[in-house]
């Protein structure tokens, strides 16, 4: 009788949930499946031994400073692969003019990558690109300068009030000394 009760009490695997599945260990879990068997034991951050609290705030220190070290070596990285020297294969694969082309083995036989990719725009801006054009004259540093107006009365009547003081403090000294900052520059 006992072995009847245990066969109609036990499910047979597949009619169990996959979470069941999973939890009883017939089947190994994929993907976000993965985290199912922690849910049951979870604990929280505050609840958790000191030990254990600090191993994972020293895993998470490790996981962002490689992310740091990441950025920082793709930086690296592309720094130099800009410093190879450009061979007259690579130079050859450039949108160069032969004359250009030709002008820089010439002149320049050190170039590097970041110098062909300059001359590459030049001759593009030369030949029209006005984007490239653009990106020359802002890298020369002949950006035009933004200008911003300002239409809206941006003083509070703090403002004005501090600025009277200052004024009247101003008028009652025996000499001012201004001192311009060498960042202000008069346009």
């Amino acid at each position: 009788m006992k072995e009847q009760e245990q066969t109609t009490t036990e499910e047979k695997p597949e009619e169990l949930s996959r979470y069941e599945q999973i939890k009883r260990g017939l089947v190994e879990p994929v993907g976000s499946e993965k985290g199912w068997l922690n849910m049951e034991k979870r604990v929280s951050f505050n609840m958790m031994p000191e030990e254990k609290r600090k191993e994972i705030c020293r895993k998470g220190a490790e996981a962002v400073n490689a992310l740091h070290g990441e950025k920082k070596t793709a930086r690296q990285s592309l720094e130099r692969i800009l410093t190879i020297k450009a061979t007259p294969e690579i130079i050859a694969q450039a949108e160069l003019s032969d004359e250009l082309a030709e002008k820089l083995r010439r002149d320049n036989p050190n170039a590097t990558l970041y110098d062909l990719i300059q001359l590459v725009a030049v001759g593009r801006a030369v030949s029209g690109n006005m984007k490239a054009y653009e990106l020359i004259r802002d890298t020369h540093g002949d950006k035009p300068v933004d200008k911003v107006e300002v239409t809206d009365n941006v003083t509070t009547e703090s403002d004005r009030e501090l600025m009277r003081q200052i004024a009247e403090r101003l008028d009652g000294a025996e000499s001012v000394h201004i001192v311009e900052s060498p960042q202000i520059q008069d346009s």
